[in-house]
């Protein structure tokens, strides 16, 4: 099997977590697997790469999210015109929720949810309508498999297959070679812009041992200095990362390679033991999951947060010398332009040395999907216009504010963040403190180019 990963337009890239995974569990099932990343190739090399590769395929795998899905029906097509005898299987969230619009023209195979169990049984040639989970097409019409179980033991799952990919063919800040990795699946909250079709309201944990030999492994063997754990709620029990840590800390791992919770902690589990802990384990940056300065908005998002918490996590963050990244969202259709605005001030207000203010998208198989998606036809322009979360373009037609408004306000809040007095005194000085300010450099200096003149990231 041949597995891509369609392009995403985004100012740094990682490893594909989840077509390494299924890679993974293909090789174990004794398949034949190679992994094509259009994210490492010119758009014309990388199809010059997908003409040498697929003659050894006869079975191409697409994954796809909003992001990728513009790139993904591009490549979908230019495979179906060429070579019209390999059968393509797509997977990932966008995937799960439009199977619909992919098969037949894009799809022969589309496969729902988790893919590990997926992939196993279309490795192992069984017949497809014994494959549960999987949607696909009879030569008369869309057959729908009800979906397993989730994953529970994830320990049984193969590690990545790292071997697939070259680790320094991705840019992002930090030490190199920096991989990524999750530790976790299922999210027992229910934000509304928020997907869980994926993996779940359960939450489900690899154990701490088999967390640290997968990064013993690739530090012994790919020489990892640098981690980034994409898992959705990394510190959501305290009591689970404690012993992640330790067991870090208890392999000496926190010699060779420091880690980064990139995909944001709740701002309201404050347990000053983990962080104590986390620091000593070698995790230099958190970014913190904040989303808006509105408590009204936060309760309409369902997040279940009280913003006083807030500056009291961030605070205690600050004290142990963590590098801390905050996260928000700009353009919810209940918001209006004060409500934008009290999110800026209470950014700017915060201590933290990076922020980010992501453009509300509405992703498929989300409440707030449902909410948009007959004011706007989103799905359209996603399949169409390679998606950015810093693009300031107003995703659909909101009734208390313009598209010039979220620019205007989505530019202010950048600017009002990092020109407070001290913040990029503080950010240099992290840096510095943090050891590879050379690979980061770099960053720094764009991004304040952008943030003068755009007001956030290009």
């Amino acid at each position: 099997m041949l597995i891509i990963v369609p392009r995403f337009n985004l100012w740094y890239t990682f490893p594909p977590l989840g077509a390494l995974y299924i890679a993974a569990v293909v090789k174990e099932k004794g398949g034949k697997v190679s992994l094509l990343d259009s994210n490492e190739y010119s758009e014309k090399d990388f199809y010059s790469r997908l003409d040498s590769e697929i003659m050894d395929h006869p079975e191409v795998g697409i994954t796809a999210n909003v992001s990728l899905a513009s790139s993904a029906h591009r490549i979908a097509r230019y495979i179906r015109g060429k070579y019209p005898d390999r059968k393509i299987i797509w997977g990932g969230p966008y995937s799960t929720v439009e199977y619909e619009r992919l098969i037949p023209e894009y799809a022969d195979i589309v496969v729902l949810g988790e893919g590990e169990t997926q992939a196993a049984g279309i490795v192992e040639g069984r017949n497809l309508q014994d494959i549960p989970g999987i949607a696909w097409y009879d030569g008369d019409r869309i057959k729908v498999n009800e979906r397993p179980p989730f994953i529970e033991d994830l320990d049984k799952l193969p590690f990545p297959a790292w071997e697939l990919i070259n680790p320094e063919s991705y840019v992002s800040p930090g030490r190199k070679p920096s991989f990524s990795m999750i530790t976790q699946r299922g999210c027992p909250f229910k934000c509304i812009n928020c997907s869980t079709f994926m993996q779940g309201n359960t939450f489900r944990s690899r154990s701490p041992e088999n967390v640290a030999d997968e990064i013993e492994m690739l530090v012994k063997k790919y020489n990892c200095r640098e981690m980034h754990i994409f898992d959705d709620n990394f510190t959501l029990k305290p009591d689970r990362t404690k012993k992640i840590c330790a067991e870090i800390i208890r392999r000496g791992l926190n010699k060779h390679v420091r880690f980064v919770l990139t995909s944001g902690i709740r701002a309201d589990i404050i347990d000053e033991e983990m962080f104590d802990l986390l620091k000593e384990a070698g995790v230099y940056f958190i970014n913190v999951a904040v989303e808006s300065g509105d408590q009204e908005v936060i309760d309409k998002i369902g997040k279940g947060l009280d913003l006083k918490k807030v500056p009291v996590i961030l605070n205690t963050l600050e004290k142990r010398g963590f590098r801390i990244g905050l996260f928000f969202m700009m353009g919810f259709p209940f918001e209006s332009k004060e409500s934008m605005k009290k999110t800026a001030d209470f950014a700017a207000s915060l201590p933290g040395h990076h922020a980010h203010f992501f453009i509300v998208t509405p992703f498929p198989g989300t409440k707030l999907y449902e909410m948009a998606k007959d004011v706007y036809k989103p799905l359209d322009k996603y399949e169409k216009v390679t998606l950015n979360f810093y693009d300031e373009n107003i995703r659909y037609a909101a009734p208390e504010f313009t598209s010039g408004d979220l620019e205007d306000i989505h530019r202010y809040a950048y600017r009002k963040f990092y020109l407070k007095p001290g913040r990029l005194f503080g950010i240099a000085k992290a840096m510095l403190r943090d050891g590879g300010w050379y690979n980061d450099i770099g960053f720094l200096i764009k991004n304040f180019y952008n943030i003068m003149l755009f007001g956030g990231h290009r």
